[in-house]
């Protein structure tokens, strides 16, 4: 006793069709580390202007997660680049923020303490 189903079961395992052109949907898609890696590059630069403790963290972790998906050739090649490149931006950004932290601090204090000494004199115009 022969019946149909059990010859052509292989059919039911396949992938959907595409409705509208008769091809198979691609397989795959961008990983989470080549996600996370554009996410955290991108998020590494704005952050680096201002709270050095939070912008260079998230670069760090951009170009480790970048290296990661290209060096196992996981899908989402570009995401993966993006996210090394927006990682280095980050730290340019740190590094840039951390010179000028340093180069202006004396001059930073030079104008609060005229700041101070002007206030002082506007009160006794008063």
């Amino acid at each position: 006793m022969d019946n149909n189903y059990n010859n052509q079961n292989d059919q039911f395992n396949q992938a959907p069709m595409d409705p509208y052109n008769g091809s198979m949907p691609p397989q795959g898609g961008p990983k989470g580390k080549a996600i996370a890696s554009m996410v955290t590059g991108i998020c590494s630069i704005i952050p680096g202007c201002c709270w050095i403790w939070l912008g260079l963290p998230l670069a760090i972790v951009a170009l480790v997660l970048g290296y990661l998906s290209r060096k196992n050739n996981e899908d989402g090649k570009g995401m993966a680049i993006a996210g090394i490149v927006c990682g280095v931006v980050g730290i340019v950004v740190v590094i840039i923020n951390i010179i000028l932290v340093i180069a202006l601090k004396d001059s930073a204090d030079s104008l609060m303490a005229w700041v101070q000494e002007q206030s002082k004199a506007a009160l006794f115009i008063k």
